[in-house]
């Protein structure tokens, strides 16, 4: 029997390392930084879609400086210092959007920020360098921070006007106790209030940097182009020599259930059950994930059934993140008028006891059937794909991208079942009340 290794890829451009190839998706590391590049040819589509995923999120936020990620985000579209020589007072990147069309976009979440263009390919060179041009080339005044400070309090305030996000927030805070996935991305107002150039710069230069980001290249462009392209804009980013900072977070064991409400001048009553769920992609995510959508996804589901047509609650719904670690998942219930909160609480955690295969059997194949006809849609567009790889890449290992048909594949009614009782146990749980005091 041979033993002979297989040859190694041989990389199309001298200064990467090549790490690894599933299903088209290759991984290469730039040597003189360690900025990762994914890489996946599409041939014949035209466009191209190039993403950049910094690892930092409202993870990485200290008390009294929630929000500051996403805050940056709002400040990476304002002109750097390579728009300041150039003479150019709107910035290239969005000078890109508006002369060329692209699709242009950014969002925060807990574990990760990302940045994408999509484009006819022909712009190719044009987004990676102002990517490059990004990664260390913003500049943070007091001055072009004001009006984005005050966007981002006009956004807070729209949200917290929502009894939906009030309960969200409250019930996080709850449920967390020393974890910093027990703040809002967007972060406290007071905090908000208190940003200034230097903490935002700090927190820039503490994380924005080629050794804690991804670039994914995905479209209409072969690999030594790709490749030549990023060494030649992004070679001579320097790596820091210190280490990125990283909290050491530890959350305290829960040893009961745990409540909290918030009372306002409203019309709307609602209730919350939350449950501490593992991090993503883990099997057991995609589990809960399944005993969400047979709890509260379509008017065939177990609560909408129970609650909507018997007029007990206008809605139900069902919320589950994507993080990289243990995290808070909820159904959440509008009641219909003089329902009480605990009649609807009680009848919940009843129907939740009492589910059964024979019930979960039948809904579990329709959702299993529906998520995978989404995986297979969300990979028919370069866009789509590195909206997907940048959720698996923070979670820890963008390989799970292709494992996951698989994971759903092997979902089976008594995995639900048990999850139902592992996870619904009261010492996981967390209730939230948010009880309007009329008009």
């Amino acid at each position: 029997m041979s033993t002979a290794k297989k040859a190694p890829k041989k990389i199309a451009v001298p200064g990467f390392s090549f790490v690894r190839c599933e299903k088209g998706i290759s991984e290469f590391v730039l040597k003189t930084n360690g900025l990762r590049v994914l890489h996946h040819e599409r041939k014949g589509t035209g466009v191209v879609t190039t993403n950049i995923t910094y690892f930092v999120g409202s993870r990485d936020e200290s008390r009294g400086e929630t929000g500051s990620a996403h805050m940056l985000e709002h400040m990476l579209f304002k002109p750097t210092i390579h728009d300041m020589k150039r003479g150019d007072d709107q910035g290239e990147s969005m000078r890109f959007e508006t002369e060329t069309g692209c699709i242009i976009n950014a969002n925060t979440w807990k574990d990760r920020t990302t940045y994408y263009y999509s484009y006819p390919k022909s712009y190719t060179e044009r987004a990676i360098k102002i990517e490059s041009e990004r990664m260390n080339g913003v500049v943070l005044t007091d001055e072009s921070l004001a009006p984005e400070r005050n966007n981002v309090l006009s956004e807070y305030d729209m949200y917290n006007g929502d009894p939906y996000f009030a309960l969200s927030v409250a019930m996080a805070g709850a449920a967390i106790h020393s974890h910093t996935y027990g703040h809002e991305t967007i972060g406290h107002r007071e905090d908000i209030e208190s940003y200034n150039a230097s903490i935002l710069d700090n927190f820039y230069k503490r994380y924005y940097r080629p050794d804690n980001a991804i670039l994914m290249i995905v479209g209409d462009i072969d690999e030594k182009t790709a490749l030549t392209l990023v060494k030649k804009y992004f070679t001579t980013t320097p790596k820091p020599h210190d280490l990125i900072p990283r909290l050491n977070l530890n959350e305290p064991k829960q040893e009961g259930l745990r409540r909290t409400s918030v009372e306002r001048p409203s019309e709307m009553n609602i209730v919350s059950l939350g449950i501490k769920h593992p991090g993503f992609p883990s099997n057991d995510w995609y589990t809960v994930s399944c005993l969400f959508d047979v709890l509260t996804t379509g008017p065939e589901s177990v609560l909408h059934r129970a609650l909507v047509d018997t007029g007990l609650a206008s809605s139900v719904e069902g919320s589950l993140e994507p993080t990289k670690e243990e995290n808070l998942g909820s159904i959440t219930i509008t009641l219909a008028k003089d329902v009480t909160h605990a009649n609807i609480e009680e009848k919940v955690l009843s129907i939740i006891r009492e589910l059964n295969t024979k019930t979960i059997t039948p809904l579990l194949k329709n959702i299993k059937a529906r998520m995978l006809t989404d995986e297979l849609f969300a990979r028919d567009n370069s866009l789509r794909i590195v909206a997907e790889l940048t959720e698996y890449a923070s979670a820890g290992d963008w390989t799970y991208f292709n494992k996951t048909p698989d994971i759903i594949n092997s979902i089976t009614p008594v995995m639900v079942q048990k999850a139902a009782g592992d996870y619904f146990k009261s010492k996981n749980m967390t209730i939230g009340y948010f009880i309007g005091t009329g008009s």
